[in-house]
């Protein structure tokens, strides 16, 4: 499950815990669609101070590792897709 922290608009993973994480390596998985679907509902209406818009998404999950299946999610998992530039001018 997926959403932003509203503090600051970064990405969430929520963890199997019910806490959430900024790395999807920390994600707790769920073994059905219909039991995400509950969770997101219930994470929509009790997190809406620290999370908006959770959401459940299909991951690849193996040997620990979590691979989001559509671009978006890999996008977000992992960050940009273009090198950004420093307001300093560094590289």
């Amino acid at each position: 499950m997926t959403g932003n922290f509203t503090e600051d608009g970064a990405v969430a993973w929520r963890r199997a815990d019910g806490t959430w994480a900024r790395q999807i390596a920390e994600a707790g998985l769920f073994v059905d669609e219909p039991t995400a679907k509950a969770a997101a509902t219930r994470a929509a209406a009790q997190e809406q101070r620290e999370i908006c818009d959770p959401y459940g998404i299909e991951v690849h999950a193996e040997g620990g590792a979590i691979d989001p299946l559509t671009a978006r999610q890999r996008i977000r998992a992992n960050g940009p897709t273009i090198r950004l530039r420093r307001p300093d001018g560094e590289r």
